[in-house]
């Protein structure tokens, strides 16, 4: 583990399978390659390529946060809503992540990393582990992640598609000015939700409820923040 801190835009990521959802390695195979498809064409201001599928339940892809369109803040907020994407359109299919800034020097040195980092992330049982940074900023953004690996991990597959309705314009978005400042952006109106997945409005608010989405809000918003302070 690097001692020393590090301060990039560009960063790597890997996905692993911890739970298939009761899926065969096929059908796995395929979903995984659905979802990669869909979140790549989403997010395709901050990603370097599409996500690649390397197999064996594995997802793969590296972002530069400085090419979104209001900077590494903005960068910041997409990555962790893809993130939150990934997983919520996976649902119930469960992954772990990894985090480390993409030039760690050659591939092996970058697998060795992954591999240190998942370690940590299944011992720990944590949603996202991060290394590579110094300590101190590779704990903070692995607990801030934390937060988060415990709801979308909590949530049913209804409920994941729900609050994916509700949320389809995003979480936050990043305004433009001297200093850095963000706002939720608006709910999607619970009437719509309902008549989309034809049921009553009653059962999609009490859905939400039970997910406490509005603390999802605030957790999506703290990794925002604190992974633009730690790369600034």
């Amino acid at each position: 583990m690097l001692a020393t801190s590090v301060s990039t835009g560009t960063l790597a990521l890997e996905a692993r399978v911890v739970a298939a959802g009761g899926t065969t390695e096929t059908v796995l195979e395929r979903r995984l390659a659905m979802v990669a498809e869909a979140v790549s064409e989403r997010y395709t201001e901050i990603l370097a390529s599409a996500i690649e599928l390397p197999g064996h339940g594995r997802l793969f892809f590296r972002v530069n946060l400085e090419d979104a369109p209001r900077g590494l803040f903005d960068g910041s907020a997409r990555l962790v809503e893809m993130i939150c994407e990934l997983t919520l359109r996976l649902t119930p299919v469960k992954c772990r992540f990894a985090m480390i800034p993409s030039e760690m020097g050659t591939p092996h040195e970058t697998s060795e990393q992954f591999d240190s980092a998942f370690e940590e992330a299944t011992n720990q049982r944590l949603f996202l582990a991060v290394q590579g940074f110094n300590n101190l900023d590779d704990r903070s953004l692995t607990g801030v992640f934390a937060g988060i690996g415990v709801l979308l991990w909590g949530w049913t597959e209804r409920q994941a598609q729900f609050v994916r309705a509700l949320l389809r314009e995003g979480v936050v978005e990043v305004l433009e000015g001297p200093e850095p400042a963000m706002r939720f952006l608006p709910e999607r109106k619970r009437r719509e939700i309902a008549a989309f997945f034809k049921v009553s409005p009653s059962v999609v608010t009490e859905c939400l409820q039970a997910a406490k989405v509005k603390r999802f809000r605030y957790e999506v918003w703290a990794a925002a923040d604190m992974l633009r302070r730690v790369l600034q």
